[in-house]
């Protein structure tokens, strides 16, 4: 009886093994093609909009092409932005790069104001963003948004407390700040007994 069953159970495995053969094919033939696609996309950075249509699907891709972008073309900065958003909600970087393209010439447009506050708040410490992020910050009239205000605050007072290095990016932001942003960055290196660098 137990010579019977282990007959049955080899003969049932042989058939199994010949049935796996065209699928484990198969699932190695879309891995080699998939890799061969991510691989192709990767080839194409240095030509950041073929690599984008190349690599539909990679965020990082389309946000690299609104970077090379932004300055010639605002519109299709934007819009790679966008695309690089739905890709990836939670990236402060496509929305601080959004931020910039939409608010390059009109701080009132709703979309900048509310791209710079999403890049903030999807990643407020990420230290690549702080300086940049900053200065544009302080371009922004914060007059009639207290939660930009807030944000200003907030960010000064991370940089003063726990990123002394980036104190040349709050002189920076002083620099090209509205009157309102520069009342700000001065109360609060008055209230932390500092003089703002040069």
């Amino acid at each position: 009886m137990a010579s019977t069953m282990a007959g049955a159970i080899k003969r049932h495995a042989r058939q199994l093994s010949l049935a796996f053969v065209p699928a484990v094919a198969t699932i190695g033939a879309v891995t080699l093609t998939l890799s061969t696609w991510w691989l192709g996309a990767d080839a194409l950075r240095g030509k950041p909009s073929l690599a984008a249509g190349a690599g539909v699907i990679r965020s990082e891709l389309w946000l690299g092409y609104g970077w090379t972008e932004l300055q010639t073309s605002p519109e299709a900065a934007e819009a790679a932005f966008t695309r690089a958003l739905r890709l990836s909600p939670m990236d402060a970087g496509a929305w601080f790069g959004l931020a910039s393209a939409t608010g390059r010439f009109d701080w009132l447009n709703p979309t900048a104001s509310k791209a710079l506050k999403m890049s903030y708040y999807t990643g407020f410490n990420r230290s690549d963003l702080i300086a940049p992020r900053l200065i544009l910050l302080a371009q922004v009239d914060t007059t009639r948004d207290v939660e930009l205000v807030d944000l200003l605050q907030r960010q000064i007072r991370l940089i003063l407390t726990r990123a002394p290095e980036l104190k040349g990016a709050i002189g920076q932001a002083y620099r090209v700040a509205t009157d309102a942003n520069r009342r700000i960055i001065e109360a609060e290196f008055k209230d932390a007994n500092q003089s703002i660098p040069e």
